[in-house]
């Protein structure tokens, strides 16, 4: 007997024409951890008065249906495109910034319309490494992202994180023949951290020789939602979307000087002023024609200080004083936005 091998494990999505209509998939997603969860919940009756000392003496019925499925990986430069379209905006095609290969995503969501996220069919099969693999095929329609979270530091690469739902699971063989995916990567000291002023400012100030990690975390922007419409799968009907979170929280030297962040951000919290962070990732460089640009992450944002936000001090980091700077995401009646992400790579579509 041969066992399901982890790395042969193959995850891959196909974009979905109608939301829930499942089909086949066209891309593989390469991670270095996942989590599939095929949930069913039971009536199992205990409890129920019926003349015997057993547990129970009535078979469980399935009351609902549904999918979690969530990939922890180092951040590229292309697969985070499957959280932005699932989960920020849908429908999100890229322009030509040159008039090479480079190609420019830009996610803008709306503060008052429906995202209309991209839905994925998630393919997960367990395979053992037989010359002709076995593998027991898992496959979900209506995938989308509920959040997602980049943690950046001082070594090694970014990580992602990327949250999912969908609905039942059920048996399938999964589409063969895909090839694997080119990956671009950048190192977490590839990261420029932004605060200004205002949006229209946004870039302009860099903050050097301080900061020296930071988690974004989105979240709580789509979730399934459940009706009485009588669906025989006993699973959700649609997505709901409420007001997004956006959680950015940064570890920080404590600068001493006038002007350095910690001092200047004291202020700022006390007088509830709108501060503009930007995340920035650079990469590589595009190849000719588009050689003077590069690819890239950016995570653009409006934020207020949390009531936790550089509250603890007297910690230090090799003798150094540190705390948190901890911002949520708000409104800016200026740029009549809250958040901006904007992904730059060669990918004319995806998946």
């Amino acid at each position: 007997m041969s066992n399901a091998i982890k790395v042969a494990t193959l995850i891959q999505i196909g974009k979905e024409t109608t939301r829930g209509t499942a089909v086949a998939a066209t891309r593989k997603i390469l991670t270095k951890a996942a989590t599939f969860k095929v949930l069913e919940t039971l009536e199992e009756f205990e409890g129920q008065m019926q003349g015997t000392l057993a547990r129970t003496a009535v078979a469980p019925v399935v009351t609902r249906n549904g999918t979690e499925f969530e990939i922890v990986t180092d951040l590229d430069f292309e697969q985070i495109l499957l959280a932005l379209l699932s989960g920020v905006k849908g429908g999100v095609t890229p322009t030509t910034p040159g008039t090479g290969e480079a190609r420019l995503w830009t996610f803008t969501p709306s503060v008052t319309a429906d995202p209309l996220p991209t839905t994925y069919t998630i393919e997960y099969a367990e395979r053992d490494m037989d010359a002709s693999p076995n593998e027991l095929g898992l496959e979900a329609p209506f995938g989308f992202a509920t959040g997602f979270e980049i943690a950046g530091g001082l070594d090694q690469l970014p990580q992602l994180t990327i949250s999912m739902v969908a609905r039942k699971t059920g048996l399938a063989a999964s589409t063969g023949a895909l090839s694997l995916p080119t990956l671009t990567v950048a190192s977490n000291l590839r990261w420029g951290v932004y605060i200004d002023n205002t949006w229209a400012g946004l870039g302009a100030t860099q903050i050097t020789g301080q900061i020296y990690g930071f988690t974004y975390k989105f979240s709580d922007f789509l979730r399934p939602d459940y009706f009485l419409d009588n669906r025989s799968d006993l699973d959700f009907s649609n997505y709901e979307f409420k007001p997004r979170i956006v959680d950015l929280t940064m570890d920080v030297n404590l600068g001493a000087a006038s002007g350095d962040l910690v001092p200047t951000e004291d202020g700022n919290k006390s007088a509830g002023t709108t501060r503009f962070v930007r995340l920035d990732l650079k990469g590589s460089a595009f190849s000719a024609p588009d050689g003077g640009l590069v690819r890239f992450i950016r995570l653009d944002g409006a934020y207020f200080h949390a009531a936790d936000s550089m509250q603890d001090r007297g910690q230090d980091r090799e003798g150094n004083e540190i705390t948190r700077v901890h911002l949520l995401s708000t409104y800016d009646a200026t740029q009549a936005q809250d958040v901006q992400m904007a992904v730059q790579n060669n990918l004319t579509a995806f998946p």
